[in-house]
């Protein structure tokens, strides 16, 4: 079976299929197969594994996650791929689900995958439109995934990885950790993106904090005001919380660390 991410094989497929990468789904198709071993040997892949895969395009990943993994349930929703899969990937541990993921549920799914298999892995190479709101969707959906290894761009992962501070980000880090993997070059995809990507690794460890996520999103509501102000919209007793947490109520929450959000949390 030919390789899908070559540059030759992808043109290939799009010439008999008469296909083109379209902007409205975020395509760009991976051509670079070290790129994809890379990823899967970073999601430590093997037969007790299963993989939720999103946004599959042609399978490039997807050919590859199928060969290690012991199955492969990928997401996309763009049904012009059928006949690539056909050809391709008539593996018999890959499925692919035509949807939308976002209005999927795969608590379901991945209950059943718990079953036979010792882990759970989403890995995907992200559509950039809708990046956060996969991550958050499979971050507070406590479906059972264990981990996600996928790709965003350069600048979101730096952003992920870095100082700063959003109520998804502080999620992450109370559910477990988040990783900056390594960068990967805008010229392994065809079309070529203009920005280079970079592959993030998140392990979820427990189940999400609904009342944290509830009290961060009401502290980040607006970032330039002090975090007294924001929880006082919300909040009669904020004064008093700030108060009994030794939390001083000018600071803004950027200033705040996750343990004092959750410190503010167990006082509501």
């Amino acid at each position: 079976m030919k390789e899908i991410a070559t540059p030759s094989t992808t043109k290939y497929i799009l010439e008999k299929y008469h296909l083109n990468a379209l902007k409205k789904y975020g395509q760009n198709f991976l051509i670079d197969v070290n790129i994809i071993n890379k990823i899967v040997t970073s999601a430590k892949i093997d037969q007790t594994t299963a993989v939720i895969e999103v946004g599959p395009g042609i399978g490039a990943l997807t050919q590859v996650l199928g060969r290690y993994s012991g199955k492969v349930t990928s997401f996309e929703i763009d049904e012009r791929f059928m006949p690539v899969y056909q050809e391709f990937l008539n593996q018999d541990n890959i499925e692919i689900i035509f949807g939308d993921f976002m209005e999927q549920d795969i608590k379901p799914i991945v209950d059943q995958l718990k079953q036979r298999y010792q882990k759970v892995c989403l890995v995907a190479n992200l559509p950039y439109y809708i990046t956060t709101a996969i991550i958050e969707k499979v971050v507070l959906g406590n479906f059972g995934i264990d981990e996600m290894i996928v790709m965003v761009q350069k600048e979101v992962a730096l952003k992920m990885t870095g100082i700063y501070k959003n109520p998804l980000l502080l999620m992450i880090k109370d559910m477990g950790t988040i990783e900056y993997l390594f960068t990967v070059n805008k010229n392994v995809f065809m079309p070529a993106p203009h920005v280079d990507s970079a592959i993030l690794k998140i392990e979820l460890k427990k189940a999400p904090d609904l009342k944290l996520y509830e009290v961060l999103n009401i502290c980040f509501k607006q970032r330039r005001k002090t975090i007294l102000n924001n929880l006082k919209q919300s909040y009669e007793e904020a004064e008093e919380i700030l108060l009994q947490t030794g939390i001083e109520n000018r600071k803004r929450s950027e200033e705040l660390e996750l343990a004092d959000f959750k410190n503010i949390t167990k006082m509501i």
